[in-house]
């Protein structure tokens, strides 16, 4: 008996959780093993805009590709719904593999066929009935917005466009998973910022989990509500975006999160603040209400014996929420310094100190 998929608008396959539990893996070469993965630990909830941001050989393609084994831990287990997907069968692997949708950095698109049946291909290869071909590849193409480029072939299509053939093509399954692979990162910023809308749609209204690879943090902000840091083959940070760009804590996601929110203070600033002769502390200030941002600092003010200058401010959306972040010069008595502080800690408002020579944390408080 062949295999059929039920086609239906909304994903219904599985619940789109995945989890890595001590997952390592060695590619082993006449030259050397080569360890990709090292012991990573990870949960992805159901419904999640996942990002993984690491550099070139960090091992975010191979942790994707895990996902939907092809490749295989050498150690560990990736449990995806409940199941361990490595110890399935044949038949019940291929079956899950339908579940998991992908698109690539370089679309992966027949050239000798039309959008329609690029589009149609995953539903061909399952035989499932040309009458529920034709019924589910016009929802997908009219969901990305390709229902008059049906019959066009891909050379006439933009980079934009073929980057929607793919998602759709990912899409005609009713997946409850879609692995993102650096799938923006052959586009242009305007066109990188329409898919990545497209994307965060698919998500809202198809119910589906994504898992995103890259190397660029803006990528991470404008989507994902939650991100993995990944170095050497291992998992460095994660956490929510929001806690992520608020308050890194590893260099290397300070530096990914310095592409989008460059908190340095410029050198001329410097150069004059280290001629002031008053007592001074450099405060880095978060804000998740920016309404706030100007009475919290006019409060201090006026309520102690404090003189706050602004050295550098930056408002960001993430997670639809918006974020603050502002360097302040605070200049006073230790004792005046610390009412202020204890203010802003009082306000729920987060502050590092931060040293001007290296621009590292001496102390944190968040709130």
């Amino acid at each position: 008996m062949s295999e059929t998929t039920d086609v239906k608008t909304v994903s219904d396959q599985g619940s789109g959780n995945i989890v890595f539990q001590n997952v390592s893996k060695t590619f082993r070469t006449p030259q050397k093993d080569v360890e990709a993965l090292k012991d990573v630990d990870l949960t992805i909830e159901s419904g999640d805009i996942f990002g993984i941001i690491g550099f070139s050989g960090a091992g975010k393609s191979t942790l994707l590709r895990m996902i939907n084994a092809l490749e295989k831990p050498s150690q560990g287990k990736v449990l995806v719904d409940g199941e361990d997907i490595n110890a399935l069968s044949a038949a019940a692997l291929r079956k899950k593999r339908k579940n998991i949708g992908m698109i690539f950095q370089q679309f992966q698109l027949l050239e000798s066929k039309t959008v329609y049946a690029n589009v149609a291909l995953p539903l061909k290869l399952n035989r499932v009935p040309e009458e529920q071909i034709r019924r589910r590849v016009e929802e997908v193409l009219e969901f990305v917005e390709l229902t008059d480029k049906k019959n066009d072939y891909p050379s006439k299509l933009s980079g934009g466009q073929k980057q929607r053939v793919g998602i759709a093509r990912a899409l005609v399954s009713n997946p409850s998973i879609l692995l993102s692979d650096e799938s923006t990162s052959a586009l242009d910023p305007k066109t990188t910022n329409a898919i990545l809308q497209l994307l965060k749609r698919v998500n809202r209204e198809l119910h589906i989990t994504i898992v995103l690879i890259t190397h660029e943090m803006h990528v991470i902000q404008s989507i994902c509500n939650r991100v993995a840091v990944m170095e050497d083959g291992r998992i460095v940070e994660q956490g929510s975006a929001l806690d992520v760009f608020s308050a890194p804590v590893q260099q290397i996601t300070k530096n990914f999160v310095r592409t989008v929110i460059n908190d340095s203070v410029p050198g001329l600033l410097v150069e004059g603040i280290r001629r002031e002769t008053r007592n001074y502390r450099i405060l880095r200030l978060k804000f998740l209400d920016t309404e706030t941002t100007e009475s919290v600092l006019a409060a201090v003010n006026k309520k102690f014996d404090v003189e706050t200058n602004i050295l550098f401010a930056n408002i960001s959306e993430i997670q639809e929420k918006i974020l603050g972040i502002i360097i302040i010069q605070i200049i006073g008595s230790d004792e005046e310094i610390r009412k202020g502080l204890a203010y802003f800690e009082a306000s729920r408002v987060g502050w590092q100190e931060i040293d001007l020579e290296d621009n590292v944390q001496k102390k944190e408080v968040i709130a």
